[in-house]
């Protein structure tokens, strides 16, 4: 069975060679390891060659920068395995995942296979395993976990597609997003995706704390890459065959969770963000049902109640205006 895996690569001369090395350990001799770089200014292009000259399962793609969207459809474009799979630079396949997989790709051919993603900060997150006849058949809360809660089903990584499904629905990452891209991408697969199987164990390491990654850095788009996918999502819900009512609940989830990633950004990070926009993004926030009263009781229970407190305030009160001003005063002291 030939199996391509994606790599796109940005800035990777610290970490590609390992990465490279846990995707190769006892993998397959189907196997296509595609090295997409992305128009890297530092020397991620010349090792992405040798090591392509050094392993004839290895290609060296190059490309202009265009970011991760555009390099995975890089490599979509190339990849000629009946399953494909998306491995980040920084990240890594751990010891077993081959094994684990390889068999049940062969005998059942799910239209995806899943696993476990062991994340850097120490949280595990994984499907229910299983094998299941179409999304749907995961139910409403599951669905809420897997898809909006942790990355299990949102994230392109630790999951093998089938290939020939990808092409004939002529499913791609969507260029123009710079957030939820990924999202974008798996609810499209999802909504005509039969069945799926997760695996049990976690075979994919995912370092979410470099500075590169979501929660670490100060970004704006979150709450407009929620709703520009938000037609997707509920597209995908009604394919899954969800009742109405459990449609709205989690298309809900999803807005409260994009509201609460922002505000947290907005709260804890440090960036250059004029203060009217942070007022902007602040009352947009609030006016997501349910949004004030969920950060409210998230800072009721922090156990530093005076750095708590104006957070409180402001929530309690709904002052965005103020709340704006205070983290960008704060800022000088992150």
């Amino acid at each position: 069975m030939k199996i391509s895996v994606i790599l796109p690569a940005f800035k990777a001369e610290a970490t590609l060679c390992g990465c490279v090395k846990s995707i190769l350990q006892d993998a397959p001799p189907g196997l296509e390891l595609i090295l997409v770089e992305d128009g890297s200014p530092d020397g991620t292009g010349r090792l992405c060659d040798e090591l392509a000259a050094g392993d004839a399962r290895i290609t060296a793609l190059h490309r202009p920068n265009g970011g991760a969207a555009a390099a995975r459809n890089t490599g979509l474009a190339a990849a000629r395995g009946e399953y494909i799979a998306f491995v980040d630079a920084d990240d890594a396949l751990l010891p077993g995942l081959w094994q684990a997989a390889l068999p049940v790709l062969q005998a059942e051919r799910p239209d995806l296979y899943g696993f476990g993603v062991q994340r850097a900060d120490g949280v595990l997150e994984c499907g229910p395993a299983g094998a299941y006849a179409c999304p749907g058949a995961l139910g409403e809360a599951e669905l809420g976990r897997l898809l909006v809660d942790t990355g299990v089903l949102a994230a392109p990584y630790a999951k093998f597609y089938r290939a020939a499904l990808l092409r004939r629905q002529a499913i791609w990452f969507d260029e123009a997003l710079k957030v939820n891209e990924d999202i974008l991408f798996n609810l499209h697969f999802l909504a005509v995706c039969g069945p799926l199987r997760f695996g049990p164990g976690a075979f994919y390491r995912y370092c979410n704390e470099g500075a590169g990654s979501l929660s670490r850095r100060l970004r704006d788009d979150l709450l407009a890459a929620e709703a520009y996918t938000r037609p997707a999502f509920e597209a995908a819900l009604a394919a899954f065959g969800l009742q109405k009512d459990a449609a709205a609940r989690l298309t809900a989830q999803r807005r409260l969770h994009s509201a609460k990633a922002q505000f947290g950004l907005l709260a804890g990070q440090k960036g250059r963000l004029p203060l009217r926009r942070r007022r902007q993004l602040l009352a947009e926030i609030f006016a997501v049902p349910n949004a004030r009263t969920a950060l409210l009781a998230d800072y009721r229970a922090d156990p530093n109640r005076l750095l708590a407190l104006p957070y409180r305030f402001c929530l309690r009160l709904g002052l965005p205006g103020l709340l704006a001003v205070y983290c960008k005063t704060k800022e000088s002291f992150l």
